[in-house]
């Protein structure tokens, strides 16, 4: 017997639900200030005319680049959020898990967050 999801009763809503909610939050929150600061970026490119960065700033230098309005830091800082939103929404599904007491997704969870670490710090030798 086939019931639709219409007909199901709220105590039978999906299980994952709030966890769902709260992925798609961190997921939408890093994509949104991630464009909102490559956005910054391009908007001090068009102000500055000095036209696009060819190059990132480091991150030791972040902090004084973007008080210093320098293009290049709006942008390479958008680029680390975007990069650091799939860490940030693996690393809260672990504590949502953890939370929960799903030793099995627990599990899972911290293996591909252990194995993305490992390919960043892989990717830097």
């Amino acid at each position: 017997m086939n019931v639709r999801p219409e007909q199901t009763s709220p105590e039978h809503a999906h299980v994952m639900e709030p966890i769902e909610h709260a992925i798609r939050w961190i997921l939408l929150c890093g994509i949104a200030l991630s464009v909102a600061l490559m956005a910054v970026g391009l908007v001090l490119v068009a102000a500055q005319g000095a036209g696009l960065p060819r190059g990132v700033v480091p991150l030791a230098d972040l902090p004084a680049a973007l008080s210093a309005l320098r293009p290049a830091a709006y942008l390479s800082l958008g680029l680390i959020v975007l990069i650091g939103t799939p860490f940030v929404r693996v690393a809260g599904s672990l504590v949502i898990f953890v939370r929960a007491r799903d030793g099995r997704y627990v599990l899972v969870t911290a293996i591909v967050l252990f194995v993305m670490c490992l390919g960043v710090a892989l990717g830097r030798m």
